[in-house]
């Protein structure tokens, strides 16, 4: 016997242990959706000058590595970014930057500590062409699928206005897939606002946590490349918009 006696709990049976989520890709110079969302859900942004301190940071972040944004849409509780991976450091750097540098912000304007966002920030990549048009319209459409809004181009704080409408915006570059729907500016609008109306499957127009979930979005060779050994991945239909403006 044991000098200090059996433990109760040494022989209770071994649980499964959760497997540690798989490292992101690093893609350099590829597109990559992100998002990242408040500490427990928590509804941190609510007033204007809010989202004009998310804004800020990511002008900041843009310049300072390099990373160039292609869409955003900014949020209660999270936010979206469609950017692209920097060629020469991982993307994990300018997003704890970011990350950081808000929590810090908003910790002292509030006078709180402790947690701002949740630990880890979701990325994926996302083939070009398709795939990117439909992850700027999943992008564009959080607000109206967040019943804010009808039209995802009045959502204040969001790049949509720009892809829809040719609204300037100082913190975007055009994604190389938008700017292929056309060489005219008038014309990219109107085939990215048949892009943006609703699907006429509904299922394509409610959340989808494949985009947040799976590391990698596209077609099954784009991601037979990338995602060779990983889990098995779901393929996202496209709506059908998107393949009507790309004929």
């Amino acid at each position: 016997m044991s000098l200090y006696g059996e433990r109760k709990d040494a022989v209770r049976p071994i649980h499964q242990i959760a497997m540690p989520r798989l490292p992101r890709l690093y893609a350099p110079g590829g597109t990559m959706h992100v998002v990242a969302r408040c500490n427990n859900r928590e509804f941190y942004f609510a007033a204007p000058e809010d989202f004009e301190i998310l804004l800020d940071h990511l002008g900041e972040m843009g310049s300072a590595y390099e990373v160039r944004l292609f869409a955003y849409t900014l949020m209660s509780s999270h936010i979206h970014l469609l950017l692209q991976s920097p060629d020469a450091d991982a993307l994990g750097r300018p997003m704890r930057w970011f990350m950081t540098e808000t929590a810090k912000t908003f910790h002292r304007l509030r006078n709180r500590c402790g947690h701002f966002w949740e630990r880890r920030y979701r990325a994926c990549l996302v083939e070009d062409d398709l795939y990117a048009l439909a992850a700027l319209r999943y992008v564009d459409r959080n607000p109206v699928r967040a019943g804010i809004v009808e039209d995802p181009a009045t959502y204040a704080w969001s790049s949509c206005a720009s892809y829809a409408m040719g609204a300037p915006n100082r913190l975007i570059r055009f994604h190389p897939s938008f700017l292929g729907l056309s060489p005219y500016a008038k014309v990219r609008q109107r085939h990215y606002r048949a892009i943006l109306g609703p699907s006429r499957d509904p299922h394509l127009d409610g959340r989808d946590s494949r985009w947040t979930s799976q590391r990698a979005v596209g077609s099954p060779e784009f991601l037979k490349r990338h995602h060779p050994s990983g889990r098995r991945q779901g393929i996202i239909p496209l709506p059908e918009q998107i393949r009507i403006v790309r004929k």
